[in-house]
């Protein structure tokens, strides 16, 4: 099978693994449709500033998509995330923002806990692909609000135009240039990596930064997101040494202080949602990171 086939087949996969619902606040928890049962977190407040969330969204529409769709929002859904995350006190922060504290915490020697200890709620916002309607839908948005926010883009499908809309790299220059929203990489073909192939994996991505560099600013952290959140621990020594200082996975969770700057994980956002939703998800997440640590203090 050629490696562009394989890329085609791990998109299709992507587009489709992922489906959760939610169901809305003020209604007794009942399991929805794909299976999950909505829950609020135990005493969330206790948490705050102590983990950083970070979200994963791809394609957006103008039209209602229902519940439950792990890859495409509607464009109503995220402005009422937008609304919903500054009601709720949230920081939304760009990536050189998150590597700025995440440095500052690291370098905090008289940290111990697992918490970060930041005194305020933080949230970054990211989306997958490169989907023009991340241009034409979403960046308004993110400029309405003031808020930053970062896209991982299939460098070669934003150059060639491949499978559904992506952006162009003029469009890409301007979102990138207003510091709304900038683009990192997601390789360049989107191929996930295998174990015993991780040298085509880095040479992937090495063409996928000299892209990056030829069209855009050089201002800006070196980032990057898995395809299909695949990744070896050979792929996270590689990307190190190739001077990534974060790697991002499709792996639910939050940002304590025990997490891997290799293996950073993110919640993934789903039609249907609300910004009340999501803000439980993300609490649930922190609770779920923090479990065992609170019952250690309650011994």
């Amino acid at each position: 099978m050629g490696r562009r086939k394989t890329a085609l087949l791990a998109m299709v996969f992507s587009l489709f693994s992922l489906t959760v619902a939610y169901g809305a606040e003020g209604k007794p928890a009942t399991e929805l449709k794909y299976g999950r049962i909505a829950v609020e977190a135990e005493a969330p407040e206790e948490l705050y500033g102590e983990y950083i969330p970070v979200l994963m969204y791809h394609h957006f529409a103008e039209r209602d998509m229902g519940d439950g769709n792990g890859v495409v929002v509607s464009v109503e859904e995220l402005e009422d995330h937008l609304r919903y995350f500054k009601a709720e006190g949230y920081q939304i922060i760009s990536l050189e923002k998150l590597d700025s504290l995440l440095h500052k915490v690291e370098y905090d020697h008289q940290l111990t806990a697992k918490g970060l200890h930041l005194g305020q709620k933080y949230l970054c916002i990211t989306m997958d692909d490169g989907y023009y309607s991340n241009y034409a839908l979403a960046y308004p948005l993110f400029k309405q609000y003031r808020t930053p926010a970062s896209v991982f883009a299939i460098t070669d499908y934003i150059t060639e135009q491949t499978g559904i809309k992506k952006f162009t790299w003029e469009q890409a220059e301007e979102m990138d240039k207003s510091g709304w929203l900038k683009v990192y990489s997601h390789s360049a073909d989107h191929i996930p990596v295998e174990e015993g192939q991780e040298d085509t994996f880095l040479a992937c991505m090495q063409k996928s930064d000299a892209t990056l560099m030829e069209n855009l600013s050089k201002d800006r952290v070196k980032a990057m997101a898995y395809p299909n959140g695949r990744y070896t621990e050979l792929s996270q020594c590689l990307l190190d040494e190739e001077g990534y200082v974060m790697q991002f996975t499709v792996e639910n969770g939050v940002i304590t202080r025990e997490t891997a700057r290799n293996a950073i994980p993110r919640i993934t956002v789903e039609s249907g949602m609300t910004g009340e939703d999501l803000v439980r998800e993300i609490e649930l997440a922190a609770e779920k990171a923090f479990a065992a640590e609170r019952e250690g203090n309650e011994t």
